[in-house]
């Protein structure tokens, strides 16, 4: 994918259109799409005053805040791991075909899994949309490669033949491209406003962020005035406006600054310096707080989330708060654009599943595992696992405790009798007859 992206054509895959091309600003702004049954063809020329969305990128990714949010969500959508599956009337298949294996090890050239899942997390919350470019072979029957793409710039509009087209400005090589949006994996964060993208939180923030930054230049002042002199200057000799000036400033930069550590200065006889005692004004730490908490609660995040000491029940609260909405976007958004109808007929889907016992404690995984083991829910080398042993030898299977039986059949099994067949009616009728039979004679010997 990496030696195709930075060509002007290239193809892309099948499913509204079977051929596009990236088009770049300044040459041919003509291209071929095709829906996916190749019914038409049709040449389009993407309009300057077409129906459309235009957002710039945002600043947030030099904030800290942001920043150190950024990465605990990304770290944990990282974890998920892709499925393709295939539901129907005989059950559940976890496939492990081409798309499989690409989604699972390595989407595209540069990065893992894990790479590219925090890649997308971390751009959903800097700007609330996050974009990746998929690119087929040359007759469309296999995705090569899946490339998030970090933008300066982009845009999502109809043209004339109300086809929806993605353009961006790739922040790797400052070109501008255009590609169909139907071969972009496209996830939105606070989709409340517009009609193609979420709604960015450079705005939201501004305010808290603001007075954060303001907040922090107090104390950057309040450190950098700790150790400096405050006062005024009593010169003893006659001298004019542009001499006191002068010896001020020499001695302001000489002595009242940071680097004067010990805050003591030198002067002579003809200099008296009177110093005027400063009032050292308070850090506005509650202020700082809640700003603080207020840009965390816009993330749906806290303190604990950033250092990683949830306890499990916190921990189901923010994957379900956070994680989880993250990984069904992408399962809609991966089935959708990677797999014909014809597939997603017969119940194929592709799904980002999580382990949600691999935050909880060691009591709560053995208590949670034991009860799936007995059951026969988890292999030996799963229930290992999840209590951080390795894997072993011939581990790959599920054991069932014999202490289960239906509630009907308790007394067959304690006495170890087989009570799936009964006895058909004529048995039943003909060993009457003959308990009947020996009745009857018995009875006449007895007489």
């Amino acid at each position: 994918m990496g030696q195709n992206f930075n060509t002007n054509n290239f193809t892309i895959g099948p499913w509204m259109c079977s051929m596009g091309l990236f088009l770049r600003k300044g040459g041919n702004i003509t291209g071929i799409i095709a829906n996916v049954m190749g019914a038409f063809r049709a040449k389009y020329r993407p309009l300057l005053l077409s129906r459309g969305e235009y957002v710039p990128t945002g600043t947030l990714r030099d904030n800290d805040i942001v920043g150190a949010i950024a990465d605990a969500i990304a770290k944990n959508v990282g974890k998920l791991t892709p499925q393709v599956v295939r539901k129907d009337e005989k059950g559940m298949v976890i496939k492990n075909d081409y798309l499989a294996r690409l989604l699972k090890l390595r989407p595209c050239p540069e990065m893992s899994t894990y790479d590219f899942l925090y890649r997308i997390a971390s751009d959903l919350v800097y700007t609330s949309n996050s974009f990746s470019v998929i690119f087929w072979n040359d007759d469309f029957t296999r995705v090569t490669s899946i490339q998030p793409i970090t933008t300066k710039s982009f845009r999502i509009f109809e043209d004339d033949k109300h086809n929806i087209l993605f353009r961006f400005r790739w922040d790797y090589d400052g070109e501008t491209y255009t590609v169909p949006y139907q071969c972009v994996i496209h996830l939105k964060a606070r989709y409340n406003k517009k009609r193609f993208l979420g709604t960015s939180p450079d705005i939201e923030l501004k305010r808290s962020l603001d007075l954060i930054e303001t907040s922090g230049e107090t104390v950057k002042n309040i450190v950098n005035r700790s150790n400096s002199l405050a006062g005024y200057l009593k010169y003893n000799n006659l001298a004019d406006n542009n001499e006191l000036k002068q010896i001020a400033k020499d001695f302001q930069e000489a002595y009242m600054n940071a680097d004067n550590a010990g805050g003591i200065a030198a002067i002579d006889s003809t200099v008296e310096f009177k110093e005027i005692s400063q009032r050292a004004p308070n850090v506005p730490t509650n202020q700082i707080t809640f700003l603080r908490d207020n840009v965390y609660r816009y993330y749906g995040v806290n303190e604990k989330v950033l250092t990683s000491t949830l306890s499990d029940q916190e921990w189901i609260s923010f994957y379900e708060n956070v994680i989880e909405p993250v990984a069904i976007q992408l399962g809609y958004e991966f089935t959708y654009k990677l797999l014909t109808p014809r597939e997603i007929g017969y119940g194929n889907k592709i799904e980002f599943t999580a382990n949600l016992l691999q935050y909880a404690t060691l009591q709560t995984r053995d208590t949670i595992g034991g009860n799936m083991f007995d059951r026969g829910a988890m292999t030996i080398n799963e229930y290992r696992a999840l209590m951080y042993y390795g894997p072993v030898e011939d581990g790959d299977v599920r054991m069932v405790s014999l202490n289960y039986v239906k509630a009907g059949d308790q007394s067959l099994y304690q006495v170890g009798k087989d009570g799936s067949k009964e006895e058909p009616p004529q048995d039943k009728q003909r060993k009457a007859m003959e308990a009947a039979a020996r009745a009857y004679f018995e009875a006449m010997k007895g007489g």
